[in-house]
């Protein structure tokens, strides 16, 4: 026989919060609406004073107040459930600590939240600078004749040939415009994480309802959401994508909504198929038959039990979103103002496709960004499936 440590269980659940969710007043409930409220503020201020009076150090984009928003929405069902339930956050994060390689990953996310947060309002756009063009990172060396002057010192090669030096000045080298690379790879960041908030804010929520709903409700209300997916599934995001950039042109906002609304259809089939599975169990048969409500058994006893399906999906779900958006991007068809990492691989290749190479840092670097993303992504989605898994040893 086992030993009790190593039979399998359920998710763990916080069943004394069951009487706390009834009240109308939560704590979630509450940082949502202050927090809905100081964007709709910010977004008067924008519109009636900022506008108006020409406030040069405003500018936000309407990409802008959504991903606002959707922090507010992060933090109040993401951040605060995580303080409030000290206990089951204790459990997980002790479980990632036996994981060296997940622990590394959610290190470099959360850095890029970081940097794709917080240094751009500290650097700013990055400055154009033609005088120093194609300058090399630091410790590398460039042929001299691609940029009218060196940062850093000249070195004398064969013949008439002449070296560029990299600087300080330029750590991580300049583009063809002489912005600095580092610049460059922060609005990439800003980029991405826009993306990865999107799509935790409002794609993820919309694929989890509508998957739980049809699965827990069935018959002909399940047969329908089926259809719409099955229907959304065969229109492609790049073709909606494409003939709104003819009419609307290139926008963040557009690639958001064509990409991440379209593409949930993955995330609510598998979500319906947990929850198939879960509704039959002995303990949602229990909470039916006390007299709980369909909402209330979904919310409290069938969703938590599918986290650990949902979790990888969904981390899979945003790194498709975030290489998507690098590919429209390479190909030239977003809003050159944002600086993505696609846009800026793609200025990489540009000079010449037979002599990019000698100036290799300039796409060479976001790709390896990009890449990085990804593989973290990866890594975080198949960890927190395994940690979060009831059947599995934490």
């Amino acid at each position: 026989m086992a030993a009790p440590s190593e039979r399998p269980r359920f998710e763990r659940v916080d069943w004394s919060a069951v009487d706390a969710t009834r009240r109308t007043v939560t704590p979630e409930r509450t940082i949502l609406a202050v927090g809905l409220l100081i964007v709709a503020a910010l977004w008067l201020y924008d519109r009636y004073v900022a506008h108006v009076y020409l406030v040069a150090e405003w500018a936000v984009a309407p990409v802008d107040w959504a991903v606002m928003a959707g922090l507010v929405v992060l933090t109040a069902y993401g951040v605060v459930p995580a303080v409030r339930n000290r206990e089951a956050t204790l459990r997980v994060a002790s479980a990632i600590r036996d994981r060296p390689v997940l622990v590394a990953a959610l290190c470099f996310l959360g850095g890029l939240f970081v940097v794709g947060t917080v240094l751009p309002l500290v650097l700013g756009r990055p400055e154009l600078n033609f005088g120093y063009v194609y300058q090399p990172p630091l410790g590398f060396a460039a042929d001299a004749g691609w940029s009218p002057n060196c940062a850093g010192e000249i070195r004398q090669g064969t013949g008439i040939q002449r070296y560029c030096e990299g600087s300080l000045q330029a750590p991580l080298g300049t583009n063809g415009r002489g912005q600095l690379v580092e610049s460059l790879l922060v609005s990439g960041a800003r980029v991405a994480i826009y993306v990865v908030v999107f799509a935790l804010a409002f794609v993820v929520p919309l694929a989890t309802a509508v998957g739980v709903t049809a699965g827990f409700r069935g018959g002909r209300l399940d047969d329908v959401l089926r259809t719409y997916v099955d229907v959304q599934l065969c229109i492609p995001a790049i073709f909606l994508y494409f003939v709104g950039y003819m009419y609307v042109g290139a926008s963040l906002a557009l690639l958001l909504a064509t990409f991440g609304l379209l593409s949930w259809g993955p995330v609510a089939r598998l979500v319906r198929s947990e929850v198939l599975q879960r509704r039959e169990d002995g303990y949602v048969v229990v909470a039916r038959s006390l007299g709980a409500s369909d909402w209330y058994v979904a919310r409290r006893h069938v969703l938590p039990n599918v986290t650990n399906t949902l979790v990888p999906a969904v981390v899979h779900l945003v790194a498709i979103l975030i290489v998507a958006e690098a590919g429209v991007a390479f190909l030239g068809f977003s809003d050159v103002e944002l600086y993505s990492w696609g846009s800026t691989i793609a200025e990489g290749l540009s000079p010449d496709r037979g002599t990019a190479h000698q100036v290799w840092w300039v796409s060479t670097t976001p790709a390896v960004a990009l890449a990085a993303t990804v593989v973290s992504l990866k890594l975080v989605g198949d960890g927190l499936r395994d940690v979060l898994d009831p059947r599995g040893e934490h």
